[in-house]
């Protein structure tokens, strides 16, 4: 821990390096536990403990574990030491009014001036404490140009494994790669959407890789007999973890949107009530039905986007207020005036009195 200031200038939110390295150093930290470590860590976690826990939960659960059996072998507990179990407890339960000198408005003051002068979102930076350490020897891989010798393959990942029965699931649903029949066996024997999210964290998915969760999630979802929200409450958890997530998400649904004439009805009605699910949750826009053309539907179309809207519509006017709102401020007018004349010409008739009281509301949004 020596070298590791208690001023060291965290700063929350600007997604600089990941979590991972975070947490790698709360980890050595934890260790030697002296009270200049005890200081290090007090300060981590009321700068960035409520970042982390958003990023990686069940690390943060790892951590928790770890100092619980690190406070069984302290004798005597400092205030220092009471304040930094205190401080993470509060993390932990995402209790912000308890984490000591906790100001949210200088994290919005640094977040405001931070997109003022990088205007795109970079991708944080995948460093661990060992590549840090090791930088010497194998070089600075984050650096562009930089020499590096690349990673050490002497420690592959441990295999996978699943029931015999998921294992005939999936390749009946025609996982026909590693990791799509990983993430369908996953999302098959999740318990819930939260123990799924830190499943799929396990398997250390990069680039292309991450967009199949996606892909296979939405293919379930359509499969369902019954439309589950758990594959909803899937894809919302992995878009608010990554812009990336919800690009992906966006360009499975397009291809649906496509070809719909070709969906059997089940899986019609599980999009509709998937793509409304992830509208009004705002994980996605209204400007995701920018590749329809509304003036050239055909029947079918009609009347899965009559449903869709429909299903909208029945929200709370706050809500059907801020989802047709986001639509307000966009260069789409095309757009717009389609959404406008289909509810008009096709959804108004068959509308109760409460639903064409908010579709009025909807209408004059944007």
């Amino acid at each position: 821990s020596s070298g590791i200031n208690a001023e060291w200038p965290l700063r929350p939110g600007l997604k600089v390096v990941s979590c991972v390295l975070i947490f790698d150093i709360i980890e050595r930290l934890l260790k030697s536990f002296t009270e200049a470590d005890l200081e290090v860590l007090l300060y981590i976690f009321k700068s960035v403990g409520l970042d982390i826990r958003k990023d990686d939960p069940q690390a943060l659960k790892d951590i928790i574990q770890i100092v619980n059996e690190s406070v069984k072998n302290v004798k005597e507990k400092s205030s220092r030491f009471i304040w930094f179990v205190d401080t993470l407890s509060a993390v932990k339960n995402n209790n912000v009014n308890k984490i000591p000198n906790y100001d949210k408005s200088d994290i919005l003051d640094i977040q405001r001036a931070y997109k003022a002068v990088v205007k795109s979102s970079p991708n944080n930076l995948q460093l661990k404490l060992t590549d840090l350490l090791d930088a010497k020897t194998k070089g600075r891989w984050w650096l562009v140009g930089a020499a590096w010798v690349g990673v050490d393959d002497t420690k592959k990942p441990s295999k996978v494994e699943f029931d015999n029965k998921l294992l005939v699931l999936a390749k009946k649903n025609h996982m026909n790669t590693d990791v799509r029949r990983n993430v369908f066996c996953i999302l098959m024997s999740s318990q819930d959407y939260e123990h799924c999210y830190e499943q799929m964290i396990k398997l250390n998915l990069k680039d292309k890789e991450e967009r199949e969760i996606i892909h296979v999630t939405v293919l379930c979802a359509l499969k369902c007999k019954t439309f589950n929200p758990y594959y909803t409450n899937v894809i919302n958890k992995f878009c608010g973890l990554s812009k990336n997530f919800q690009i992906t998400t966006q360009f499975s649904l397009w291809d649906r949107l496509k070809e719909l004439d070709s969906l059997t009805f089940n899986k019609a009605r599980n999009l509709s009530m998937l793509l409304s699910s992830l509208i009004c949750s705002k994980t996605l826009s209204l400007s995701v039905l920018k590749v329809v053309n509304f003036t050239e539907i055909g029947n079918k179309d009609v009347e899965f986007f009559k449903e869709l809207f429909r299903k909208m519509l029945n929200e709370p006017e706050i809500v059907i207020t801020e989802v047709f709102g986001r639509l307000q401020p966009l260069p789409l007018e095309s757009l717009k005036n389609g959404i406008k004349v289909f509810m008009k010409h096709f959804l108004k008739p068959e509308l109760t009195a409460i639903e064409q009281k908010n579709m009025k509301i909807a209408c004059k949004c944007f």
